[in-house]
């Protein structure tokens, strides 16, 4: 029996394994930059309809952002194209007491880099340099 199954397994897992059939995700566990050292963290990122990407990204450790300085209040996500255009996407829910955050957003591209930034307002239009995470992305 076991003979007459394994052309149709090694089908069905070839179909799996191959890229660009179907969905796709990738994981990426991050790390702190300088600037928050022993924060941690995990970006997800999943092929969704459309040739989206979806990104969900969640944190722990992080420090509180006025902590780290200049009337900083808020952590916001960013995606950055290979161009070096950074878009925001999104404010990251942090919650103090726990020392943790977490965003979740989409994207269009197949290569970018996400990345945290601790700012001022969650109104700002672009990245300051208090870069807390950061990941570069291929899903190709």
């Amino acid at each position: 029996m076991l003979r007459r199954l394994a052309p149709w397994l090694i089908l069905a897992l070839s179909a799996l394994a191959a890229p660009g059939c179907g969905g796709g995700s990738w994981s990426f566990d991050v790390v702190g930059t300088q600037r928050d050292p022993g924060a941690e963290g995990r970006i997800q990122v999943e092929r969704i309809e459309g040739g989206n990407r979806l990104v969900t990204a969640s944190f722990e450790h992080m420090t509180p952002p006025a902590r780290l300085g200049g009337n900083l209040t808020t952590y916001i996500m960013w995606f950055r194209d290979r161009r070096g255009q950074s878009t925001k996407a999104g404010v990251l829910e942090y919650d103090a007491d726990s020392r943790t955050g977490r965003a979740t957003a989409t994207t269009p591209m197949s290569q970018f880099t996400v990345f945290i930034s601790a700012e001022r307002s969650p109104d700002v239009v672009g990245p300051s340099e208090n870069v807390v995470f950061s990941q570069a992305v291929e899903t190709d």
